[in-house]
């Protein structure tokens, strides 16, 4: 029984020693999280102090990093820039070499035009002039153009910017004229696909692409987008071999084409003054006719 008794003791005297060991422990654990809790702050406010402590120190010592990164930023812009100039040098001898070929080309040309006694068309005559207003309806797309009849504007002369046609002049004043625009309901133009050997009429569309319409003969291939598309002469309306669009696509058999040039933004256009041969034809023809009778 006393040995019972001791034992009993013991383990009453060593129960509240275990309390205060876990009491404790909770205490320190609560301390801990607590300081967690407020080092942010703290070390924030810290770090303030620090930095504005050493602000001065830091913009003295971090000058030369600065003057050290600029150096290295122009010196990578000096490698790029002798990277361009290297590739601009290998371009322009590009350049150089198909200049030189066309050079060349051209004197041949000459030579056999010479050899062949080639007759060829006077040079065209142009007028420069500047949109000044717009003209037309819904259906309608047309452009007023500062300068007429007396500037030496006919009815009939094609009209380009520095891309291609815009139109041609249908209505011509002293000293304004009216031109018809490829996108115009009414513009019908003649056409060539080049490399296809294809003739048609180009008709606009006023809200779109213009279309291709007709075709003279319709070519066996299909035509690819990017074919080059030219005015035809055909009709004695336009010259022949003015740059007109590309071939955008061909949807449900309809070929559109994208037109090179702005007819939406146009400014400064050039007139194409250009005397066709059959008017000489019909000149020369007129005064054998008169010959003959007077003989």
């Amino acid at each position: 029984m006393v040995g019972q008794t001791r034992r009993d003791g013991l383990s009453r005297r060593e129960a509240p020693r275990y309390g205060t060991i876990f009491l404790l422990a909770v205490s320190f654990f609560m301390v801990v999280f607590s300081l967690y809790g407020a080092q942010a702050s703290v070390f924030e406010k810290a770090r303030e102090s620090v930095i504005d402590t050493f602000e001065p120190v830091l913009t003295v010592v971090g000058a030369p990093v600065r003057w050290t990164q600029r150096r290295v930023g122009d010196v990578q812009d000096y490698f790029r820039l002798a990277a361009e100039n290297e590739r601009l040098r290998q371009e322009n001898a590009e350049l150089r070499s198909w200049m030189h070929e066309a050079l060349n080309l051209r004197e041949q040309l000459a030579y056999y035009e010479t050899i062949l006694d080639t007759k060829l068309p006077e040079p065209a005559a142009y007028v420069d002039a500047r949109v000044i207003g717009e003209n037309g309806g819904p259906y309608q797309q047309a452009l007023i153009l500062s300068a007429g009849g007396g500037d030496g504007v006919r009815n009939g002369s094609a009209v380009i910017d520095e891309s291609g046609l815009l139109g041609h002049v249908v209505t011509t004043g002293a000293k304004a004229s009216r031109v018809l625009l490829v996108t115009d309901f009414n513009a019908r133009t003649p056409v060539y696909i080049e490399g296809f050997g294809a003739e048609a009429l180009l008709a606009g569309r006023s809200t779109g692409r213009p279309v291709i319409e007709f075709f003279a003969e319709r070519p066996q291939d299909a035509i690819p987008p990017g074919a080059r598309v030219v005015t035809s002469g055909a009709g004695g309306l336009l010259p022949r071999g003015i740059p007109v669009g590309q071939v955008a696509g061909t949807s449900g058999g309809t070929i559109t084409v994208d037109l090179y040039a702005d007819t939406r933004s146009s400014d400064l256009v050039r007139i194409v003054d250009y005397a066709f041969p059959q008017d000489v034809d019909e000149d020369s023809g007129a005064a054998e006719q008169r010959t003959s009778l007077d003989g």
